[in-house]
């Protein structure tokens, strides 16, 4: 295959149905997904409050949707078995929101945002700027709805 990382679970099964003596092999890809913030503009200039964004996020969740749960989840570097210098799992689920357990991190999110004034009658107002690439999914979510982690988005495509 000439483009390996443009093949997308989707395509790859449509393949598969079509000439089921084809060999594709799933690769880890290399694509590091990212919450990223300008850390030096007020309110994200608190590490609390980006502490509780961090941990807000069901990272499972984000590879359900994006390669129909192949994948796995990692720190800044790559993880296993496609990055050998990724952090181990048992470290990680040390790290704000890379517990497994999603609920438990969105608890002490709401916790930290009610510690800074920000609760279910004041919402932090963000633009979330995503690229629309045609190899990824949708989500089908409603992006200008209140999350469960405190925060209200605004969805701003950047193609």
């Amino acid at each position: 295959m000439t483009f390996p990382y443009g093949l997308t679970v989707a395509l790859r099964k449509n393949i598969e149905s079509q000439m089921p003596e084809a060999i594709c092999e799933p690769s880890p890809g290399s694509v590091n997904r990212n919450l990223i913030v300008n850390r030096d503009k007020p309110p994200f200039d608190n590490p609390d409050l980006r502490r509780a964004m961090a941990m807000s996020l069901d990272r499972q969740a984000f590879i359900d949707i994006i390669s129909e749960g192949q994948g796995e989840i990692g720190g800044v570097m790559q993880p296993a078995p496609g990055g050998i210098w990724g952090m181990p799992p048992d470290l990680l689920k040390t790290l704000p929101g890379y517990d497994p357990d999603v609920q438990k991190n969105r608890t002490q999110a709401r916790q930290i945002m009610g510690g800074l004034g920000y609760g279910p009658n004041k919402r932090l107002q963000i633009k979330v700027t995503t690229r629309d690439l045609p190899i990824f999914p949708r989500s089908g979510g409603d992006p200008d709805r209140p999350s469960e982690g405190g925060l209200y988005r605004r969805r701003a495509r950047n193609d």
